[in-house]
């Protein structure tokens, strides 16, 4: 069967990098299947780019990636792609996991795939042709003509061990722009802390129990050597690789079985994103080993409140700071990566993120605008209390909060964001960026983006090595 993925690109950083695990997974086992598959990056949904690739590949059915801030204009191309060729359409993505229903009511929409892609798909596509029985496929929401088949979840596989290496060609160019390429180790637990496999929606978990959860799994480690040294032949370019799963440290075991074999065999820079309560000295010591140039650890706030309750991050403050100390220790590169104006954001909340971080010292800090992404516990009390601006999306797009909270401005939010990283590693410079910010530049912004930003250099501690 000819399919086409198609993935809207909406933010600055997915342009830079457009590579998702999740649709490279996808087409790995599509392919398996015997199916041809294709893949259309797209940032306008113009019209043209759909009509000469439905020309030249002629698919039998489109399969849509959508994730939260890309969600609007996904609904473009729907619209686009129903107006050009009437191709059947199955949703998948984070969006379409967290807000199935009204992915559904995409223009063409046979079908929404809430579990997980190179898990849910193959199987509705085998049974497309026996009858109506694919309508029952686990893990799908599908529009039937008396209404929407609400179908559970998928069963998880007994192991990773035949989990094809993702479809990487399906991109032109996969590595980030410091030459860092992706590789995903775990999957299942509660949170693996990816973008691609959110928690369910309020509306779904009811149905689909937590017993229904995938357990924590980790792929074998030749398996992931094997990926990773299959990358490195084919970019010479190569600077590293980045181990997206928050969740792939949690077993010890695993780690002290891979170190010896990615030194011996790969040896190049590993930078990671972790998850706190994983961390202690014998992880800390392994990673050092295995040659790790940076953690970052998701603080998210200093508030414990924010953090857990609206951020969903599930780290105690005793565990982020047990986390830096170790791999303080162990002499590995820490980052710490917090969020600014989110719920009940005030500048009491803010004070308390910069004195954890204070307290963190971590080698430089990553402040990014909150974005509530729809089917959140973040969305559902911002909407709940009227927060969200209008037109939520474009505004953070454009770097402005996507919140109008009660207790701080919007251009004290932006402030705090571009000051919190050098309040924690170079505090001198604030007063300086506070100042520049005051003063207005016409269309141009401000004093600090037009002439000051450029010359300050990234917020890094002082003697750490930039990113």
């Amino acid at each position: 069967m000819r399919l086409l993925i198609i993935q809207p690109v909406a933010d600055a950083r997915a342009r830079r990098c457009p590579y998702r695990h999740a649709v490279a997974l996808a087409g790995a086992v599509l392919r398996q299947r015997g199916h041809q598959v294709a893949l259309l990056t797209t940032e306008t949904g113009a019209e043209e780019s759909f009509t000469a690739t439905l020309a030249g590949g002629s698919p039998e059915l489109v399969l849509l990636y959508v994730d939260s801030l890309a969600a609007d204009l996904a609904f473009r191309v729907a619209d686009v792609l129903r107006a050009t060729a009437a191709v059947p359409l199955i949703v998948f993505g984070p969006h379409a996991t967290l807000c199935p229903n009204e992915c559904l009511s995409m223009s063409g929409a046979e079908a929404v795939a809430l579990g997980p892609a190179d898990a849910t798909l193959p199987g509705y596509l085998d049974a497309r042709w026996r009858g109506p029985e694919f309508m029952r496929t686990a893990g799908l929401w599908v529009n039937c003509e008396t209404g929407v088949m609400r179908n559970p979840p998928p069963r998880p596989p007994q192991n990773l061990a035949d989990q094809p290496l993702p479809a990487r060609d399906l991109y032109p160019d996969v590595l980030d722009p410091a030459g860092y390429a992706e590789v995903r180790i775990a999957r299942g637990g509660e949170s693996d802390g990816s973008a691609d496999e959110p928690s369910l929606p309020p509306e779904t978990a009811a149905a689909w129990p937590t017993s229904a959860a995938w357990p924590m799994m980790l792929r074998p480690v030749a398996s992931v050597v094997e990926e990773m040294a299959s990358v490195a032949d084919d970019h010479l370019d190569l600077a590293g690789f980045r181990i997206t799963n928050d969740r792939w440290a949690c077993i010890p075991l695993w780690l002290v079985e891979f170190v010896p074999r990615y030194r011996k065999e790969i040896g190049l820079p590993l930078r990671t994103t972790l998850h706190a309560p994983d961390v202690n000295d014998r992880v800390a010591e392994l990673l050092k080993e295995a040659g790790c140039e940076e953690v970052s650890i998701r603080v998210g706030s200093g508030s414990a409140f924010l953090r857990n309750d609206v951020l969903g991050l599930g780290a105690s403050t005793e565990a982020i700071e047990s986390a830096f100390a170790a791999l303080g220790r162990a002499e590995v590169r820490t980052a710490a990566l917090v969020e600014v104006g989110a719920p009940y954001e005030t500048p009491v909340t803010l004070d308390e993120t910069v004195a954890l971080l204070k307290r963190l010292a971590p080698g430089r800090v990553e402040a990014s605008l909150h974005w509530p992404a729809p089917g959140t516990r973040a969305f559902a009390i911002a909407k709940e209390n009227g927060w969200l601006v209008p037109n939520a999306v474009a505004a953070h797009l454009a770097g402005a909060p996507a919140l109008a909270l009660p207790g701080l401005a919007a251009d004290q939010i932006v402030t705090a964001a571009e000051c919190l990283p050098y309040q924690v590693v170079r505090p001198w410079v604030v007063p300086l960026i506070r100042a520049a910010r005051r003063v207005r530049m016409g269309a141009r912004g401000t004093l600090y983006e037009v002439l000051v930003r450029p010359f300050l250099g990234p917020p890094v501690r002082p003697g750490v090595k930039a990113p």
